[in-house]
């Protein structure tokens, strides 16, 4: 594909992914006095989604047509767009008058249709990325195993719904576990496995990988690692940790984007060492404000019989003495363990590296003029 054909498709697949956004949020703002419809997150997180990783995936495929990985995430961004209007169209069936149509079929579909997008950036996304081509042609089967563990719980689910099965079309898991089992625990199961394979080759990707790509790699790993904590918070029944979530997911997009278009892809390990820094310096002052709080209100309720405000005050002095010399210490721990590599002017890194095929090249052509040194002359 030409970089004019490219960008013309990846154009018009942002343009349908903005009107299938604007559509969901027309939606929602129509039918906001209706009751939240059965499904996980807060409404409009597909929107957001779709047009993160769809705005991320445009900026690919229009400068990288050749990577595959930009136009995965407009295709399963577009999906996303889709999956957003089937989430919100029964709520706004209901709420017309007289009903609109289809709302089963809109509901049923909702049901399944989240595997795609979801799917694809957990266990296909990782196959190929960061250079859009698998590890090596062995990696063909873990495609058709990714492909085959999508297809079996989407499968699995419009089985166990209606009309096909006995259970209402919801994308809330728990009753097909509570009333199929087995059955439908196959389907994740083997969307697990398919998983689990998708992280093995990105693992041995990084393993194998030098220079750049490994810093392409380190960019995702970050954004995975703090997904993990994110995906509990998201999984919960708090707004708040499924925005929490959402964000994790905004900060994996912009990390494709960073590696692939290689923007500021040399900070990532200045970024990893503020990160430890900073959570285990807040959560050793967390620590320490909780009990010393604790602490001294005991003291004071043995002296006075009473709480003191003059705790609170003590202890937010101890916290405030305490932040600058175990920052600096946790700073020092850090760099001796996980040094940031240096920053290095792109430009400058070129001319390095021309510099030194020049020096390779001369000495080729001196030791082919000169000729190869005898043995017997150096003894």
């Amino acid at each position: 594909m030409s970089k004019r054909t490219a960008r013309i498709v990846a154009r018009a697949a942002s343009l349908a992914i903005l009107v299938l956004a604007a559509v969901e949020v027309w939606m929602i703002a129509a039918t906001l006095d209706r009751p939240t419809p059965d499904q996980w997150g807060f409404r409009g997180f597909e929107a957001a989604l779709a047009l993160s990783f769809g705005s991320v995936g445009a900026l690919i495929a229009t400068r990288r047509p050749e990577n595959r990985v930009g136009w995965l995430l407009l295709l399963f961004s577009v999906v996303a767009g889709v999956q957003g209007i089937v989430d919100q169209y029964p709520v706004l069936a209901a709420a017309a008058n007289p009903q609109l149509p289809l709302a089963e079929g809109a509901r049923w579909a909702s049901a399944w249709i989240w595997v795609i997008p979801s799917g694809g950036l957990v266990a296909f996304l990782p196959l190929y990325y960061p250079d859009g081509r698998l590890l090596s042609p062995r990696w063909r089967p873990a495609v058709i195993l990714v492909l085959a563990a999508m297809a079996a719980l989407v499968g699995s689910i419009i089985l166990a719904t209606r009309p096909f099965g006995p259970l209402p079309p919801t994308t809330n898991v728990t009753p097909y576990f509570d009333r199929l089992g087995l059955r439908i625990a196959i389907g994740y199961g083997l969307y697990l496995v398919a998983i689990g394979v998708a992280v093995t080759s990105a693992v041995l990707r990084y393993r194998r990988a030098r220079g750049d790509e490994r810093l392409q790699i380190k960019w995702v790993a970050f954004a995975a690692v703090l997904a993990v904590p994110g995906a509990v918070l998201g999984m919960s029944p708090i707004f708040l940790g499924q925005v929490v979530f959402i964000g994790v997911a905004f900060l994996a997009a912009a990390a494709i984007g960073i590696a692939i278009l290689r923007y500021r892809l040399y900070d990532i390990d200045i970024i990893i060492n503020r990160t430890i820094v900073y959570g285990v310096l807040s959560a050793i002052l967390a620590g320490v404000y909780t009990a010393s709080i604790t602490l001294s209100q005991r003291v004071f309720m043995a002296v006075t019989g009473e709480r003191s405000d003059a705790a609170i005050v003590l202890t937010t002095l101890i916290v405030a003495s305490t932040f600058t010399p175990l920052k600096l210490r946790l700073q020092a721990i850090v760099d001796r363990r996980a040094k940031p590599m240096p920053v290095l002017d792109p430009e400058m890194t070129a001319v390095l590296e021309a510099a030194e095929d020049r020096f390779r090249q001369i000495a080729r052509e001196e030791v082919a003029r000169v000729g190869a040194p005898n043995p017997q002359e150096m003894g």
